[in-house]
């Protein structure tokens, strides 16, 4: 499905810690791993970490519309941010890309709506691009 597409490395905004869960791949990549709480249910929930991928694994029961409240395993802290969905209203949640800039994710079960935000564009880019080998040539003719 997403076999080009790039998988991003979070980390929580409250205590800078890695969310990247390294035993539980989805496509074929870590996933990223947090705290679940739906109505009067919690666990965990791992996301696929590439960017435009919704696969999703959970140790709750997850239904369509519910919304959910997201927290750092570590530090326990909410991910919620200040800003709501344009699309539902739900409470937006924030990732910290481990590059520079933030992953903003829609916390209604269902919801696809999802950006990326820079806070210092030239930095982050060139700390992507250096990352990933953007624009590496082959110098081997």
């Amino acid at each position: 499905m997403a076999k080009n597409l790039i998988a991003l490395k979070v980390k929580c905004p409250h205590c800078g810690e890695s969310l990247m869960d390294h035993t539980q791949f989805l496509n074929a990549r870590p996933s990223i791993k947090v705290k679940i709480e739906v109505k009067d249910k919690s666990g965990f929930l791992n996301l696929c970490s590439t960017y435009g991928c919704f696969e999703k694994v959970s140790t709750i029961k997850l239904l369509p519309g519910e919304v959910a409240v997201l927290s750092c395993p570590g530090c326990k802290n909410e991910l919620n941010g200040s800003q709501v969905c344009e699309a539902c209203g739900a409470p937006i949640v924030d990732f910290m890309l481990d590059k520079g800039g933030k992953v903003h994710v829609c916390s209604r079960i269902g919801c696809q709506k999802h950006y990326v935000s820079f806070e210092d564009i030239y930095t982050t880019l060139s700390n992507f691009y250096q990352e990933y080998d953007y624009g590496a040539r082959d110098t081997d003719f």
